[in-house]
């Protein structure tokens, strides 16, 4: 689970999940000791336990961990309003000037949680593009619909 570990190391937070971290295919679990003993055949595990996210590449954390995350002290975040809130859910970045407040150092290549009011909505990674600063949309919640939205119009 290195690439959570990195993901972690990205967002300055310190996330130790307790139970024991199942692998089934390219989802990231942890289950309580004793529910991981009654596995007997992982070949046909679909889920267990509480869902840490997927690998692809790079670890892509589950709306579970985004939440818990934002609760604690420690990471980066930063806040924005209802309506910057809505346009990152929805995909798109965030322009540097709409964001309200932050914890940790605005710095090119540092990853934010973003937060509306005490929710996480997603975290992105702070770029350049000229001469505007942006945070760049690396996973956001409404990613769930855009999927179920995309399986609904290939049917």
């Amino acid at each position: 689970m290195r690439e959570l570990k990195d993901f972690l190391e990205a967002i300055g937070a310190t996330y130790e999940p307790n139970g024991e971290r199942l692998n089934v295919n390219d989802r990231r679990f942890v289950a309580d000791p004793e529910v991981a003993a009654q596995i007997r055949d992982r070949g046909r595990l679909v889920y267990v336990g509480r869902l840490l996210g997927r690998t692809r590449g790079e670890f892509i954390p589950g709306a579970g961990l985004l939440h818990e995350l934002g609760r604690r002290e420690g990471p980066h975040k930063v806040w924005v309003d209802e309506r910057v809130g809505w346009l990152f859910a929805c995909g798109r970045d965030v322009f540097a000037e709409s964001i309200l407040r932050s914890e940790g150092e605005l710095a090119e290549g540092t990853c934010f949680l973003v937060m509306l009011g005490g929710d996480c909505l997603g975290y992105g990674r702070l770029e350049s593009q000229g001469e505007k600063t942006i945070l760049k949309n690396i996973f956001d919640i409404g990613d769930f619909l855009r999927r179920e939205r995309g399986l609904e119009e290939d049917r």
